[in-house]
């Protein structure tokens, strides 16, 4: 699955209810965050907060890990899931659960992404695996 930036700025969302749910997640008082309006991004993974997607993808091809964006800032360029992507679903109580498309191991442990963040060595080679084989799903991109 690829995206294209079309939006680079929180601010320039127009639309007063997704600015609304955005600004709970997003703390950028200028609304930049490092998307670059224009670029193609693959991406590595979809969780579903408040019901609205939020794509994996790395705002800078050195980083260590990806970072989650809300679909809102993007539009669909390859609609192909990947390959590798499980749904992923747990009850979060009474009215609320969370769900995702991410592959096996991050699906399986609920923990994953925090790992990969820390830099945990096992959690980053699995990241690595998966990462080369979505980056040649579909074509070029990034």
């Amino acid at each position: 699955m690829k995206v294209i930036c079309r939006i680079d700025n929180l601010y320039e969302i127009k639309d007063a209810g997704v600015l609304s749910r955005l600004e709970e997640y997003i703390r950028y008082p200028d609304g930049e965050f490092g998307l670059v309006l224009g670029r193609e991004y693959t991406v590595y993974g979809v969780v579903f907060w408040d019901n609205a997607p939020l794509v994996y993808i790395f705002l800078d091809a050195e980083d260590d890990y990806p970072k989650p964006v809300a679909m809102d800032f993007f539009e669909l360029t390859d609609v192909e899931l990947s390959k590798c992507w499980v749904l992923s679903y747990s009850p979060q109580g009474a009215k609320d659960s969370s769900s995702s498309l991410v592959f096996k191991e991050w699906a399986e442990d609920p923990a994953f992404y925090e790992k990969l963040v820390e830099g945990d060595e096992a959690a980053t080679d699995v990241f690595k695996k998966y990462r080369s084989f979505m980056d040649s799903e579909g074509g070029s991109s990034r």
